[in-house]
């Protein structure tokens, strides 16, 4: 008896492993053809180069009689290669699907034996983590070039924590936006309109400390004060029990990103068999 049941177990391991090995295969598939095109990857560390260099510059000229930000012109340098770090990342997967869905690709692709949104998502994943890694070890070269300085290693630790989880759930909203074009058909404008949000509700260039009380209180009713100045603010001020904090709110706005993703999923699987594909 006891050896059917390790049996049972065993398929049933099976089973679970097999879809998993299916996402996995889609994501190393994605990463080698990351890895043969680099020309896009070198386009972005060029600009992280070119906005860390002015802002670096901009931030030494303004603030040269007396600092109105938090840590001054060098900090501020680390607080912007982390948000940059965060948004220069992520793949443009929105792109990908509303391509799908314009062009028709998209009935096919969803009578695969696989979720649509999972192999999407798995191929941005790779390509997620590969700009993740080589887009984090230029940061930190450029930030120390044009700061002079370096946080203390708890800092970069606790900044690149939150910030690797903060961009997973940035690729679920991208995903989301692309899903939209199930009604909308061009994602541009709801695409903008997130970008904007980071910029501003985010504090992309800068810190929301020096925001005024009422468009902090705005932001903090949004997901983007966790995903972008949560983790450039703890690069200069590190604090474990925030950084704790804020992955438990990236956290809680994942599993809401999820279940965005899969709605949208399953209501454009509607759309299409009302309409014939």
């Amino acid at each position: 008896m006891t050896q059917g049941m390790n049996l049972e177990a065993r398929s049933q391991l099976a089973e679970l492993r097999l879809p998993l090995q299916k996402y996995l295969a889609v994501a190393a598939l994605s990463l080698r053809l990351r890895l043969a095109e680099r020309a896009a990857l070198w386009g972005r560390i060029v600009f992280y180069f070119v906005i860390l260099m002015i802002y670096s510059r901009l931030w030494q000229a303004v603030l040269a009689g007396g600092s109105g930000l938090d840590h001054g012109a060098s900090g501020n340098v680390w607080y912007l290669a982390v948000t940059e770090w965060i948004i220069l990342a992520q793949p443009p997967i929105y792109l990908a699907i509303e391509s799908d869905v314009r062009n028709g690709d998209i009935a096919y692709l969803l009578a695969r034996p696989m979720s649509y949104v999972g192999s999407k998502l798995a191929e941005a994943a790779a390509d997620l983590v590969l700009r993740l890694i080589v887009l984090g070890a230029a940061g930190m070269t450029f930030a120390r070039f044009f700061s002079g300085q370096w946080p203390s290693a708890e800092g970069l630790l606790l900044a690149a924590m939150v910030g690797a989880a903060a961009s997973v759930v940035q690729l679920l909203s991208l995903a989301a936006i692309g899903l939209s074009a199930f009604w909308v058909h061009e994602c541009t404008g709801i695409y903008l309109i997130w970008q904007k949000c980071n910029f501003i509700l985010g504090g992309l260039m800068l810190p929301l400390s020096i925001y005024p009380d009422w468009l902090r209180t705005l932001a903090g009713w949004s997901p983007f004060p966790a995903l972008l100045y949560g983790a450039g603010s703890l690069v200069m001020a590190p604090d474990p029990e925030r950084a704790l904090h804020l992955l438990l709110e990236i956290a809680g706005w994942g599993a809401l990103g999820v279940g965005v993703v899969l709605g949208l999923e399953r209501r454009g699987r509607r759309i299409l068999d009302i309409h014939g594909g």
